[in-house]
């Protein structure tokens, strides 16, 4: 159940709003204008934990890789209003590293059916109307941009409730997948400066993401904020480029499963990023690490089993405008 509740927050990290390298954020597109950007970003978590109960007294410990290809494009509607759309393509796999058999964890991907979980290749997608309050274009200054939208889960998701909470003998089961599963309403705000010195770019976004209502399988997800602060500074070299640092606070509210809360689905974490940007003949590169903390929820050593976690997320972003 210790690892479970990790799964849920790592859904939250693999639908990225990284503090820097963001394909779609500080910019706007003019009327009839179309800017792509495309993130490419893989995660690890190397987690542990000590047994949990008599039926399986061995330590549990393995690898819970992701993949994810996240493509993103801004349409100008008009020079106040932009359209933009984002999905996600990818992977999710388990390495277990114990030889005794478990029903919570086993050597699997998100491709594979299982008796709790659809397979598939797809994560959530997302459609925002965002409106441009303020756009100095490609110049120094401001840029403020406020937007909303919808959430949209694909049918890679859990089926039933791997944490049985509703009593009854456990059975082989898996906690995690591609999707939420679960249709949530956007709401997002943007603030970034551009000028002529350093820092060159800085500013932040704010978006809130909450469910709409349970899905057919009745389960809720939780309601997520995220805050981003960054700032990116010229080296002035040959190559043009850029340093960027920029820190995440991510907070997550409580999922619940047939109306019963999910264990540790709440959590808060701190995502500090350092990212390495240069202009290429295919447009604006980003080179991003991050390293999530757990200020309290899942493995913040909270409980009386140890347990514990290292935890890296890798992303290379390109934007065209």
């Amino acid at each position: 159940m210790l690892i479970a509740a990790l799964y849920g927050q790592w859904a939250l990290w693999s639908n990225p709003s990284l503090p820097v390298g963001e394909a779609d954020k500080g910019i706007g597109a003019p009327k009839g204008e179309t800017y792509y950007g495309i993130q490419i970003q893989s995660s690890i978590i190397d987690w542990w934990h000590d047994p949990i109960d008599s039926n399986e007294p061995f330590k549990h410990s393995g690898k819970l890789n992701t993949l994810l290809l996240n493509p993103k494009v801004i349409y100008g509607l008009s020079n106040k209003m932009n359209l933009a759309l984002s999905t996600q393509i990818g992977i999710r796999s388990m390495i277990w590293d114990q030889k005794g058999s478990s029903i919570h964890h086993r050597t699997e991907t998100t491709l594979e059916n299982f008796s709790n979980a659809n397979p598939g290749w797809m994560g959530d997608s997302k459609i925002i109307l965002r409106y441009i309050a303020k756009n100095d274009g490609m110049g120094d200054g401001m840029r403020a941009i406020f937007g909303g939208g919808l959430s949209i889960p694909s049918s890679s998701v859990l089926t039933s409730d791997p944490f049985f909470l509703q009593g009854g003998k456990k059975t082989e089961h898996r906690h995690f997948s591609l999707s939420s599963g679960s249709y949530k309403y956007i709401f997002e705000t943007q603030l970034f400066f551009k000028r002529s010195i350093n820092p060159l770019f800085y500013g932040g976004f704010l978006i809130y993401e909450h469910p709409i209502k349970e899905n057919k399988f009745n389960y809720l997800a939780p309601p997520i904020l995220n805050l981003s602060l960054s700032a990116t500074f010229k080296r002035f070299d040959k190559r043009d480029s850029s340093i960027g640092y920029g820190v995440g606070l991510l907070q997550s509210g409580h999922g619940y499963w047939n109306g019963i809360k999910e264990p540790n689905s709440s959590s808060l974490s701190v995502i500090p990023t350092v990212s390495y940007l240069i202009n290429s003949r295919i447009g604006a590169l980003s080179f991003n690490i991050s390293k999530p903390f757990y200020v309290k929820g899942a493995f913040k050593s909270e409980g009386d089993i140890a347990q514990g976690s290292d935890i890296w997320q890798f992303t290379v972003s390109v934007r065209k405008i």
